[in-house]
């Protein structure tokens, strides 16, 4: 099976196009996306290494083949299954080779767009699933073997600078273990996931990538948490004081709004240090009306009606 293309240009380095075959789950994209950002810039490095011809290279289960188009100033790039090497090299390649020849004047007269190779996405894919068997794999399935493989590769760093790197990581690890705040710890498990590559410890290197996807989302869930109290938080209050009628303002019932509001406090506290006591301070006021001034109840709820229903608002420094 044929798990990934990359063209690249030789003279540069450049990469110029990537096209994944691959079989992935919805919720395996962004993990695998991470993931692939590993073996791309080891895949980089091959090509960009003057100190050694192009060749192919051994990935456990997988290989690496790389090919020269001299003529295109091309270097062509395809992570396959071991099994299939030999299928690739003499029937999949040299119909890629005529393939790209027929489009000559796009690699020659390349300006940096690389959405000018989206012309050969269609006939790239038709290529190949005519040529290699389609397994429905995806090389995420055995991460530990591919990076264990691509890092065997590399020069491992000094005892010394070794030590001081695993310091820093762990150091990081204990403050992502404290902290709540959800943007610090995203930075902190990046910093992780790229320390544990330098080691080599695929181990961390995939927790940490897992963590650092499960962040965004955990971000990208609050911030909408954020909207939606907002919006209902407003809704509940104008209700809220419609049943008022003549009654005094400091006797309504604002329970919804309290919760919402709370709520609100409680999300925005996981995205910023803060900032958030003055939502909660407010909250409590509106549910603990028996022991707060009336004109303190009245401030409160002038103060949520003109609340902004931006989030990025409440997230700026």
């Amino acid at each position: 099976m044929i798990y990934t293309i990359f063209l690249y240009q030789a003279s540069s380095g450049l990469l110029l196009y990537d096209q994944n075959f691959q079989k992935l789950d919805e919720g395996k994209i962004e993990l695998f996306s991470s993931f692939f950002a590993a073996i791309k810039s080891f895949v980089t490095e091959l090509v960009n290494d003057e100190s050694k011809e192009l060749k192919n290279v051994d990935l456990g289960e997988y290989s690496i083949i790389i090919s020269s188009i001299k003529a295109l100033d091309v270097d062509v790039v395809i992570i396959t299954d071991k099994e299939d090497i030999k299928l690739v090299n003499n029937k999949l390649l040299p119909k890629m080779i005529k393939l790209l020849n027929k489009n000559e004047l796009l690699f020659l007269s390349w300006n940096g767009d690389h959405s000018e190779f989206n012309i050969i996405e269609h006939p790239l894919t038709d290529l190949v699933l005519a040529n290699v068997k389609d397994a429905r794999k995806s090389l995420i399935e055995k991460p530990n073997q591919i990076l264990k493989s691509i890092w065997s590769q590399r020069k491992q760093v000094s005892k010394e600078a070794r030590e001081n790197l695993i310091q820093e990581r762990d150091l990081l690890i204990y403050k992502i273990e404290k902290s709540l705040l959800l943007p610090i710890n995203l930075s902190m498990s990046e910093e992780v996931v790229e320390l544990s590559e330098t080691l080599h410890d695929e181990d961390t290197f995939l927790r940490y990538q897992s963590e650092v996807n499960r962040l965004k989302n955990e971000i990208k869930d609050a911030k909408f948490k954020l909207e939606y109290y907002l919006i209902n938080m407003k809704s509940s209050l104008n209700n809220a004081l419609q049943n008022l009628g003549s009654k005094l303002i400091s006797v309504g019932d604002y329970k919804d709004t309290y919760l919402c509001l709370y709520s609100f406090s409680t999300k925005l506290r996981l995205l910023k240090d803060n900032g958030w006591e003055i939502y909660r301070e407010m909250a409590n006021k509106l549910i603990d009306k028996e022991n707060v001034p009336h004109e303190e109840i009245s401030q409160a709820i002038h103060g949520i009606l003109k609340m902004s229903e931006n989030v990025e608002e409440y997230l700026e420094s």
